[in-house]
């Protein structure tokens, strides 16, 4: 293998936006957020350990990172117990419905309680095992000569009709099936019980649900918060989750925020007018990349065509990377950066309506933005249109889709 060949594969893998961040911060990629993170934010609920708190943002935003982080900081807080968990790694998120957080939840805790021996645990091991993944059982049931009651009259045997049969029966289980049925009181006792056993060992439980974001269901989310959220908080387990976009400009924005006892967001960092943002972006290249590979010209422009979305820049400079390899290059020159950002914009206008590219064009040349219709605010999910909170809030179009509109 050349020595080009084994730089570039490494330059490649430095900025493979695929990777579990968890890696990308045991690697040391982490570079921490300017002013106030969300991370620091979610880190309050050591206060009241038992409260909800809500981290909404767009995809690609940084949120995952941060929940990892917040994690973290709160593993250092003597008899706090914090535990991340990736929804979507335990079930399908588009049918995701109540209940599953909660038997996610005991199953945490059937695994933190194994080394207790406790008949009661025994059984709520049981309950919540056969909730989250189903189970099967014979039933006996009546034969069907007997349910007709020997209508022709043949004298048939008495042992005869009243001879059992049996059927295989299947239950499938909350984490494998969408179900719609109400919260079980058992499964609330059971969580509530099994939480009081580990908190001698582990101290106050918190959990960090990610993967939520991708629920593009603003009633099923409500419906997480109202339920398997609550209950969770009622037996005394602190709970972190991340939340989808579309939240805040559903019509559910005012029956979630006082539901829970704080939320943050996740907005894009608005690189363009805020320096401490364009530096934050800068020192990610620069921890990233090996000394001297980017251009100067080129770091500038994967900045700006990122729109201040972590995952665009990270995505955008490993496309640029691919053009200065396959162009015989040894640096990253602006003219790599403007091939994969002509790339890039082409691939988010699939799927653009009329009706979308209209309110692109308006939002390019106004600035104007109010996202009333479904339609706008998949804009904004899909990260076309970008939101920015710092220094003013503001509605830009993509960077890399201005050249083509």
């Amino acid at each position: 293998m050349s020595n080009r060949l084994k730089f570039y594969r490494e330059q490649m893998a430095a900025f493979e936006g695929t990777v579990d961040p968890q890696k990308s911060i045991d690697s040391g990629y982490y570079v921490p957020e300017p002013r106030k993170s969300s991370s620091s934010q979610i880190a309050r609920i050591a206060l009241r350990p038992s409260a909800k708190h809500l981290l909404i943002g767009g995809i690609g935003a940084g949120k995952t990172t941060q929940l990892l982080i917040a994690c973290d900081q709160l593993n250092d807080i003597e008899n706090i117990s914090a535990h991340y968990i990736d929804v979507s790694l335990h079930t399908d998120i588009s049918k995701i419905s109540i209940n599953t957080l909660m038997v996610i939840t005991g199953l945490l805790l059937l695994e933190l309680a194994k080394e207790y021996s406790d008949e009661k645990i025994k059984e709520y091991q049981d309950l919540i095992q056969k909730e989250a993944y189903g189970y099967s059982e014979y039933i006996k049931e009546k034969s069907f000569i007997e349910q007709l009651r020997d209508p022709l009259g043949l004298g048939l045997p008495h042992e005869f009709l009243n001879r059992p049969t049996q059927r295989w029966v299947g239950h499938q289980g909350i984490l494998t099936k969408e179900k719609s049925n109400s919260i079980q009181d058992e499964l609330k006792q059971a969580i509530r019980h099994l939480n009081d056993v580990v908190r001698s060992s582990y101290g106050e439980i918190i959990i960090l649900f990610d993967g939520l974001d991708r629920l593009d269901d603003a009633s099923r989310f409500n419906d997480l918060i109202k339920n398997d959220v609550q209950n969770i908080s009622l037996a005394g387990i602190g709970v972190v989750l991340i939340g989808p976009l579309l939240t805040l400009y559903s019509q559910y924005r005012d029956i979630i925020e006082p539901a829970v006892n704080h939320t943050a967001y996740q907005s894009c960092f608005d690189v363009e007018n805020d320096p401490e943002s364009h530096s934050f972006f800068k020192n990610i290249l620069n921890v990233r990349s090996q000394k001297d590979f980017i251009d100067q010209s080129a770091l500038l422009s994967l900045i700006k065509y990122s729109g201040g979305v972590l995952r665009d820049l990270i995505n955008l400079t490993q496309a640029s990377i691919e053009e200065a390899y396959i162009s015989d290059e040894e640096n990253l020159k602006q003219a790599h950066v403007e091939s994969a950002t002509d790339s890039f914009g082409r691939a988010k206008l699939l799927g653009v309506s009329d009706q979308d590219l209209k309110v692109l064009k308006q939002v390019a040349n106004t600035g104007k933005f109010v996202p009333r219709t479904d339609e706008e605010v998949r804009l904004l999910v899909t990260g076309r249109i970008l939101e920015y909170q710092y220094p003013v809030k503001r509605f830009a179009v993509h960077p890399t889709l201005q050249p083509l509109l």
